[in-house]
């Protein structure tokens, strides 16, 4: 998955959240979950971490406008995944 030539799966967190945050569209549109994962509302897009053996990779969960509260919109599977 890219965006802008960018890769958004399968990448370090940090280089993913850094190329996003200096491309949003508006002050204040980067918020946080309470895992910590970036979320841009903007964009309808969650960076999700996942562990792939010993490293930890990007995995972009794309949303709907209500679901950008993702501690309470998405199923519980979804944070108990690794």
């Amino acid at each position: 998955m890219r965006l802008n030539a960018a890769p958004l799966t399968g990448c370090a967190p940090s280089h993913v959240e850094d190329w996003l945050v200096h491309r949003t569209t508006r002050p204040g549109s980067l918020a946080y979950s309470v895992a910590g994962d970036p979320v841009f509302a903007d964009l309808g897009l969650a960076i999700r971490s996942q562990r792939a053996g010993d490293i930890v990779l990007t995995r972009p969960l794309f949303l709907l406008h209500d679901w950008l509260d993702l501690w309470h919109a998405l199923p519980s599977e979804e944070w108990n995944c690794s």
